[in-house]
C-alpha cells in the first residue's frame, strides 16, 4: 500500500514531466510532416498519452478478467498427494 503523500508526489512528477515535454516541443520542434498532427505543437505527446491510457484500460478492464484465474484455481483436483 502506498503512503498518502507518495501518490501525490508521483502525480506531481508526471505533471511536471508532461509540462516540460510540451514546452520543449513548442520551443524546439520544427513542423516537418504532411499530416496535421505534425504541425500542432504537443500533438505527439497527447497522442502518446491517450494511446498509453487506452492500452492500460484495455489490459485492466478487458484482458485481465479473461486471462486471470481465481486464487484457488489449482487447489481443486484429485487428492492423491494428501
Amino acid at each position: 500500500m502506498m503512503k498518502k503523500g507518495t501518490k501525490r508526489k508521483i502525480y506531481l512528477i508526471a505533471a511536471v514531466v508532461c509540462i516540460v515535454s510540451v514546452i520543449a516541443e513548442i520551443m524546439f520542434a520544427h513542423p516537418h510532416g504532411h499530416e496535421i498532427w505534425h504541425t500542432v505543437p504537443g500533438a505527439d505527446i497527447v497522442i502518446a498519452f491517450v494511446g498509453g491510457w487506452i492500452l492500460i484500460l484495455t489490459a485492466t478492464k478487458i484482458m485481465a478478467p479473461i486471462l486471470q484465474r481465481k486464487e484457488d484455481y489449482y487447489d481443486g483436483g484429485d487428492d492423491k498427494d494428501e
